[in-house]
């Protein structure tokens, strides 16, 4: 089971992530972010993610909608992967796999059965992973809204890429969601994040959150 901690704007949590078994790091950057989070600032990221380990994944998670502007992020920062979290339409997706050998995930919003099915057979060519996730208050991921676990599952099963799940996951919800749709990959952000008085920003993960969600991840056996 790939796990992916998303949401990450520090060295500080990037790494306690990666030490408890993170397969990779989603770093949400340029484009649409929601209010409350925190944007990292790229000079700081292609900094540490310099530090990550060969089998750890850097993924540009982003709103852009430009692939031009995508790859130049991209490469500044040096990351391994890019997740495209909005509906840029296929002659992006086509540019950018044409121009980059990064992995890529595509995000597919899970709102009706056609919609999502008929946007899973437009982006699969162009991607190596989907990611399953909600859309709240025009906002793509990252809201804590739970997704529709019953849809998530019958998508799955038309793809012919690997799925991430994702959508108001949490160490909670984790086993019950990966049971209903037996995917290769789970994703979190808000679900580990925390809220204390030290940490009054939203741009914060729990430590011990984040290893419960990883744990429980990989404890989960695909395809049981």
């Amino acid at each position: 089971m790939l796990v992916k901690i998303c949401g990450i704007s520090n060295a500080i949590d990037a790494f306690v992530a990666i030490e408890s078994g993170a397969d990779a790091i989603g770093l949400v950057m340029g484009g649409k972010v929601l209010p409350p989070e925190v944007e990292p600032h790229a000079q700081h990221v292609r900094q540490f993610i310099k530090k990550f380990p060969k089998e750890v994944d850097s993924f540009l998670v982003t709103h852009l909608m430009s692939a031009v502007e995508i790859l130049a992020l991209a490469n500044y920062i040096n990351c391994t992967g890019i997740q495209v979290s909005e509906d840029v339409g296929v002659e992006v997706m086509k540019e950018l796999r044409s121009k980059t050998d990064k992995k890529i995930i595509k995000t597919v919003v899970v709102n009706n059965e056609k919609e999502s099915l008929d946007k899973l057979a437009v982006y699969e060519p162009y991607c190596d992973f989907i990611l399953l996730d909600t859309r709240h208050g025009g906002y793509t991921g990252g809201t804590g809204v739970t997704n529709d676990w019953n849809l998530c599952a019958k998508i799955i099963k038309k793809s012919k890429k690997p799925v991430y799940i994702a959508g108001g996951l949490t160490p909670d919800n984790l086993l019950s969601a990966l049971q209903e749709t037996n995917p290769q990959g789970a994703d979190v952000s808000t679900g580990v994040g925390t809220y204390s008085d030290e940490y009054l920003r939203k741009d914060r993960k729990d430590a011990d959150k984040i290893k419960q969600f990883i744990e429980i991840a990989k404890n989960y056996k695909y395809g049981k």
